[in-house]
């Protein structure tokens, strides 16, 4: 068996055909990415959205490679590139363009919709939790100050008297302490 390495102007023009669908149906996975980055607009920083890139345009050879490997034997042809190019720039231009912006619209009223949500609900706990950190933040370092404020008052030594006595009995047993009982030496 041999391998056909000619196709026909028909075999190409309707490989031609299929290349821009694959383009069209690759755009709409473009356009997975764009509502990605239109839903989390923190993801569209720099590094996360080279990261999108890279991994668009690889999954795009690799489709470039199937199609080609299945349909047209494994010839690569220039024609299966501008057909898949022009067909994902078709799907950008006109019906990608039109998704992008109905999700845009979407996206921003689900997100005025979740701020009231969060402002009715949940903003007055936050604010209550605050107050409450706060209280307790001030209730720990009044006990902080204190501490420190007693740990300088122990610090400061008493002043020794020697040989304070307060009742004849210790003084008795002041002098036996020191080996001085009376009458012996």
């Amino acid at each position: 068996m041999q391998i056909e390495t000619f196709f026909s102007v028909s075999q190409q023009t309707a490989f031609f055909l299929l290349s821009v669908v694959l383009g069209a149906a690759l755009g709409v996975m473009y356009d997975v990415f764009r509502v990605f980055r239109i839903l989390f607009p923190p993801a569209a920083k720099k590094t996360p959205l080279a990261v999108q890139d890279v991994l668009f345009w690889l999954i795009y050879g690799f489709c470039i490679f199937c199609y080609s490997t299945a349909v047209c034997g494994g010839s690569l042809r220039f024609f299966i590139f501008f057909g898949s190019l022009a067909g994902f720039a078709l799907y950008i231009l006109t019906i990608g363009n039109l998704i992008t912006g109905a999700l845009r619209r979407i996206a921003e009223s689900v997100r005025r919709i979740l701020r009231k949500v969060y402002s009715v609900l949940f903003e007055p706990i936050v604010k209550l939790l605050k107050n409450l950190c706060q209280k307790v933040r001030l209730f720990f370092i009044q006990i902080y100050r204190k501490s420190k404020k007693t740990e300088r008052s122990v610090k400061k030594p008493l002043q020794k008297v020697p040989r304070l006595v307060y009742n004849k009995n210790a003084k008795l047993g002041l002098q036996f302490v020191h080996g001085r009982q009376k009458g012996r030496r």
